[in-house]
């Protein structure tokens, strides 16, 4: 009987060894995958290595390591959790082990992240691939904060977005627009024979406006999204014809100055407008992107004035200005459209209501041509 009684608590033993799983710090796993039998080259003559380089590696663990909401408080020194795992001839990781970690909230997460990673560049002997053991120690301070000697790609950073479910892409309003405009009559034709002191140089008619910021609301992924934001701006229309603005209640005219000659003779109008633009973009990353956008742009006329300068009969220059709504329309709508790639584009845009209110002047629809500078924020 003794020597059946020792042979079943042999077996006892070997069953009981044979269950048990490797665990580090708190119920933790420190071990996934069992490898294949193949043995592992210790010295080979090429290290393996993550696609990329360690840049690319640092990017990655970077981007993965994302803290629970019920965690975001746990304070952390630069304290490291060291892995190790075997790189597989076809490159994908097996054994993963935590060989010295920090808590099991941080070792859980860079144990995730190893997980999925893309498969590596394997080692090499003798010119074919073969199975190596890698170590990597993983700052927990570089994955929460970034480190300060890399440049993380937007690529990467965008993706980061996406996977915590980004709600705004990057519109095509915020920037610089410069533009010339142009009076069109109600025939969309540029000559008013009957109140000639309505025709503008258009080349001297400049305008400029600062577009803030805008936010896009994605449709389809990052391509295709409702734009939106806010922009101020300044419209100039230089008139050719040396005449002075006058207006009653009900009208708006203007007559002609045969005493001075002037030399510069604009109206200027202070806006600020919103867009509303239905925006495509063929590439995620801004500045390798193509972009098409149209819609329409609401504006308020905020502050208006004639300014006159020119000089005396003695010499003397005068620079005088006259503040007044002159009837207009405080509130315009722009069609619009927007074309460009990256930074850079250009637009054309057509105010649909008329610039001055119905039945005190004839009918006038400012037409504008420019380009843009785009922030891409």
């Amino acid at each position: 009987m003794k020597w059946l009684f020792s042979l079943c608590c042999l077996v006892s033993l070997n069953i009981l060894f044979a269950q048990q799983v490797e665990r580090f710090g708190a119920g933790i796993p420190t071990q996934v995958l069992a490898s294949p039998p193949d043995s592992i080259v210790n010295f080979p003559d090429t290290e393996a290595e993550y696609p990329g380089g360690p840049d690319s590696l640092a990017e990655f663990i970077f981007v993965k390591f994302i803290l629970p909401n019920d965690t975001m408080n746990i304070e952390f020194n630069d304290e490291r959790v060291y892995l190790s795992f075997i790189v597989e001839k076809d490159g994908s990781l097996t054994n993963i082990v935590v060989e010295k970690g920090v808590n099991e909230v941080y070792d859980s997460i860079c144990m995730a992240i190893v997980s999925q990673m893309p498969k590596w560049i394997p080692a090499q002997k003798n010119g074919v691939a073969v199975r190596s053991l890698m170590r990597l120690p993983i700052s927990i301070d570089d994955a929460i904060l970034g480190s300060d000697n890399e440049e993380f790609s937007e690529d990467w950073l965008e993706e980061d977005l996406e996977d915590e479910g980004r709600k705004f892409g990057q519109g095509h309003w915020a920037g610089f627009d410069i533009f010339m405009s142009q009076f069109m009559n109600e025939n969309h034709e540029t000559n008013f024979d009957n109140t000639p002191y309505w025709e503008t140089n258009e080349v001297k008619s400049i305008g400029l406006n600062y577009n803030l910021f805008d936010l896009k609301f994605p449709i389809i992924g990052e391509h295709l999204g409702i734009t939106t934001g806010l922009g101020m701006g300044y419209q100039g229309y230089s008139f050719r014809n040396n005449y002075v603005l006058q207006h009653t209640a009900d009208t708006i005219y203007a007559v002609s100055d045969s005493v001075f000659q002037f030399k510069t003779n604009k109206l200027q109008i202070a806006t600020i407008s919103i867009p509303l633009l239905l925006d495509f973009s063929s590439n995620k990353k801004f500045e390798k992107s193509y972009f098409v956008a149209a819609g329409v742009v609401g504006s308020y006329n905020y502050g208006t004035k004639q300014r006159l300068m020119g000089t005396y009969a003695n010499g003397d220059h005068f620079d005088n200005s006259v503040i007044s709504a002159f009837n207009m329309n405080r509130w315009t709508l722009d069609a619009t459209a927007r074309i460009g790639y990256g930074h850079c584009g250009m637009f054309v845009s057509y105010q649909l209501n008329s610039m001055f209110k119905t039945g005190h002047t004839v009918a006038m629809y400012p037409f504008r041509i420019g380009f843009n500078v785009l922030f891409g924020i």
